[in-house]
């Protein structure tokens, strides 16, 4: 008697292939929007601690000089606006930093480009040291 050999197949079939690529859909569709939201959370926190920094030039501004200013640069800018924060990697293409500075002063960041649906809007600080989220959908104490 000559018994046929039984082959065991070995890999995927078409069906367990597409239940594997359905589940790392399904994991990629749930992780995305939380890595965006932590890629957001991180460009404004470095939004807010430029905002900090920013007040402390202008504070220590006014400690030398008993005023914040302004200081004008050569295009007419308040160098505290072009400062290294402001600029530094990408932050130029996340966010725009403006205010007032005179008797008291003002500092703002608002979000641009990737960073413009972010829930806590534009960032403020004044000289009191009040802080501000406007235009966002999140409270003060989420932002700040």
């Amino acid at each position: 008697m000559v018994y046929a050999q039984k082959r065991k197949s070995w890999g995927f079939t078409l069906i367990e292939l597409m239940i594997a690529v359905a589940i790392v859909g399904l994991l990629a569709a749930i992780a995305y929007p939380s890595y965006v939201q932590y890629i957001q959370r991180s460009w404004r926190e470095s939004a807010r601690l430029c905002l900090l920094d920013m007040s402390q030039q202008l504070e220590r501004r006014f400690a030398a000089d008993l005023s914040y200013g302004p200081v004008l640069d050569a295009n007419g800018t308040d160098f505290i606006f072009t400062s290294a924060c402001a600029i530094d990697g990408d932050m130029g293409s996340r966010y725009w930093f403006h205010g007032a500075v005179n008797n008291g002063f003002i500092l703002l960041a608002a979000p641009k480009g990737g960073q413009s649906n972010d829930a806590c809007g534009q960032l403020g600080i004044n000289q009191s040291g009040i802080k501000t989220a406007l235009g966002g959908t999140a409270s003060i104490g989420d932002c700040w």
